[in-house]
């Protein structure tokens, strides 16, 4: 028996004898005439590569040093087919994020506010008692807390609605910067649908010149690339879609020719 098992793969092994229960790595390595700490390393392993490589692991650990195999590991041996799924859904997924850029830059000055609100709700602030203070030129200057900070300090936001594609400098995060005072805060936000340049970056960093940072008060940005992250990973403006793969199950296969 143990020369026979002892041939047999991990994997194998726990495909034959652990689909209904879970087993021991340390029954495991005798079966399989291995050393406990070799198991459980390969074991390790397996893991790590199949958290890397985002497919399922051939076991499931269903308690301390207890093994059960996987069987949706068996949904995934057709890496190439899976790879070519995942490659289309991630261009459906470019193109969502084009489509959301265009509709964001078709909106209305209170649209975007909307907008910007509810982007401040994904981030923490307490949205129920943001305040408008301010209205100029295509943009909004609200006044609220974090809710992380027990709404202690007052934070501005500026919420700017741009073109599409528009570019954003480091005069709008001077302008925050210079309005903290008058609020009694000490950082600002920017939430805008255009494209912060690497000088507005820099600026909101607190960064003087490329090497030299002052000692300023902090201006978070939220620009479109950053917005369309928020509004995805939330599902927020978008409507998620499972598709079901069906790929032959080879041991099924496997056990029926062991049977006949």
């Amino acid at each position: 028996m143990a020369d026979k098992e002892s041939k047999l793969t991990l994997r194998e092994w726990l495909a034959q004898h652990a689909r209904v229960e879970p087993v021991h790595y340390k029954k495991i390595a005798a079966a399989l005439e291995r050393d406990p700490a070799s198991v459980s390393a390969s074991l390790s392993i397996e893991g790590k590569q199949a958290q890397e490589g985002n497919r399922p692991a051939y076991f499931l650990r269903t308690g301390p040093g207890l093994y059960q195999y996987n069987d949706l590991c068996e949904g995934a041996v057709d890496e190439e087919l899976i790879s070519e799924v995942r490659s289309r859904a991630a261009d459906f997924n470019r193109a969502t994020r084009r489509e959301i850029r265009n509709e964001i830059a078709k909106l209305d000055l209170k649209g975007f506010d909307d907008l910007a609100r509810i982007l401040l709700l994904n981030i923490r602030a307490r949205i129920e008692e943001a305040v408008e203070v301010h209205k100029y030129n295509g943009t909004v200057v609200l006044l609220t807390t974090w809710r992380d900070d027990g709404g202690r300090s007052p934070v501005v936001v500026y919420a700017k609605k741009c073109e599409y594609e528009e570019k954003v400098g480091a005069d709008i995060i001077r302008e925050i910067r210079g309005s903290l005072s008058t609020y009694q805060s000490n950082q600002g936000v920017l939430i805008t649908n255009g494209t912060v340049t690497p000088e507005g970056k820099q600026e909101a960093l607190g960064f003087s010149s490329k090497t030299v940072k002052a000692l300023v008060p902090p201006v978070h940005i939220i620009d479109i690339d950053i917005m369309l992250n928020i509004l995805l990973e939330s599902r927020t403006g978008v409507r998620s879609k499972n598709v079901e793969v069906l790929l032959l199950d080879h041991e099924f296969f496997k056990r029926l020719r062991r049977l006949s």
